[in-house]
């Protein structure tokens, strides 16, 4: 968990989706990992459901899917850890 943003803006990160994208989406936009962001999301639809539910679906409304990367598994990762420099 660095806390950096990474990438060149918020977006939905239909590739490693198992909804709409939203948390995997948010998990890279601020370097945090993706089941971390989807236990806090699962935490906080224990507790504050309605607004969750509602938060989730207007960001996976609005929210632009982001652009797909043409490279492997391998190659993603090294690319990625250049956009932190």
């Amino acid at each position: 968990m660095s806390g950096h943003r990474h990438g060149n803006g918020l977006y939905k990160d239909s590739e490693e989706s198992i909804l709409m994208g939203v948390c995997a989406g948010l998990a890279h936009y601020f370097g945090f990992s993706r089941i971390g962001v989807r236990i806090a999301v699962v935490l906080s639809l224990l507790f504050l459901f309605w607004p969750t539910v509602i938060a989730y679906a207007v960001a996976g409304l609005i929210l632009r899917h982001r652009p797909l990367c043409y490279c492997g598994r391998d190659e993603r990762g090294f690319w990625r850890q250049g956009s932190t420099r």
